[in-house]
């Protein structure tokens, strides 16, 4: 993904969560936390003759909502 605050739910569980930096567990919690969004992505598809895009929730990449 381009953007620089997307990551994946792994990659997530290396950053600091900034909504608790000073409890024992502070590392995020990706997408079990209520502040996690999926990033959105474009779709191309097919609509008889035209292709049409569409945005859809990514599967893959996400960023926290607390910081973006």
């Amino acid at each position: 993904m381009d953007n620089p605050h997307y990551v994946t739910p792994e990659e997530a569980k290396e950053k600091i969560c900034p909504h608790k930096p000073n409890q024992m567990s502070i590392w995020c919690d990706g997408p079990k936390c209520m502040a996690w969004r999926w990033a959105k992505e474009s779709v191309e598809y097919e609509n008889g003759p035209f292709l049409q895009d569409i945005w859809r929730n990514s599967t893959t990449h996400g960023y926290c909502g607390l910081v973006k």
